[in-house]
């Protein structure tokens, strides 16, 4: 008999907090600040889109966005008015990431992003002083000797001498994680956790043409150091042309 009495006490109490919690949450959504959030919510709300799997290559997906609605509401509660700068929202991870497929190859980023990215092969090409010029994003293949001597977002491209070279990466928080692969490195890339990444097209001094009638949003292009400042601009305005940003590889790539 005692036990149950226990046992009625707890029941009434779970009751008492379900009504209360339902009472509550009656009158949050009749609040007319609630309301307000409730229907720009409709605008603001993206949903994630999923990596792609094709095999042993992946195409980052995008994480989407969610209004907190609670949140937004407490935080507009104070001011006693809708303001939608003071809207609140949450990141909503995809269902299928790149986070969880690092042994997969990017070859392209998510076109959604309507952007591309260059790598130049080392520092010492001549586009590197147009680039700048032009306060072009890019990426740059560094070494042991050659980093830090750029303005460029840097990816570690010494496999003789890694470990020092992610040493001052890791220092100046200036290390993409990314590894540029070949047929004799993925292995190596992939036990230092490094985001792969196999370029799209390879920019030469002899195919111009062809990548420029094929790029699109996505794209990763490698410049290799035969090309010269006058094909670059060329394929560069062509992009422009296309409405199409030019971004560091790491932010083209990256999910959220």
């Amino acid at each position: 008999m005692k036990y149950y009495k226990y046992f009625l006490i707890i029941i009434i109490i779970l009751v008492s907090f379900y009504v209360t919690e339902k009472s509550a949450l009656f009158l949050r959504n009749k609040d007319p600040i609630m309301q307000t959030i409730k229907e720009y919510s409709k605008d603001y709300n993206i949903d994630p889109i999923d990596a792609v799997i094709d095999n042993n290559y992946i195409i980052p997906g995008m994480y989407g966005k969610r209004v907190n609605e609670i949140k937004s509401l407490m935080k507009m509660k104070s001011l006693k008015t809708f303001n939608s700068l003071f809207l609140k929202t949450d990141s909503i991870k995809p269902n299928v990431s790149l986070e969880n497929n690092k042994d997969k190859i990017i070859n392209k980023g998510n076109a959604k992003k309507n952007a591309i990215s260059i790598i130049l092969e080392n520092d010492e090409t001549n586009v590197i002083t147009y680039l700048v010029s032009e306060k072009i994003d890019a990426s740059i293949l560094v070494d042991k000797e050659s980093i830090n001597n750029n303005n460029f977002e840097q990816i570690n491209n010494d496999f003789n001498n890694y470990d020092s070279v992610e040493k001052i990466l890791n220092k100046d928080k200036n290390n993409t994680n990314i590894c540029i692969i070949n047929r004799t490195n993925k292995n190596f890339c992939i036990r230092h956790k490094k985001y792969l990444v196999e370029p799209t097209y390879v920019l030469s001094s002899s195919n111009l043409v062809i990548i420029k009638n094929k790029v699109v949003s996505g794209d990763i292009i490698l410049i290799k150091d035969s090309v010269s400042i006058d094909d670059l601009s060329y394929l560069i305005n062509y992009i422009k042309s296309k409405n199409i940003k030019i971004v560091k590889l790491s932010e083209l790539i990256k999910e959220n």
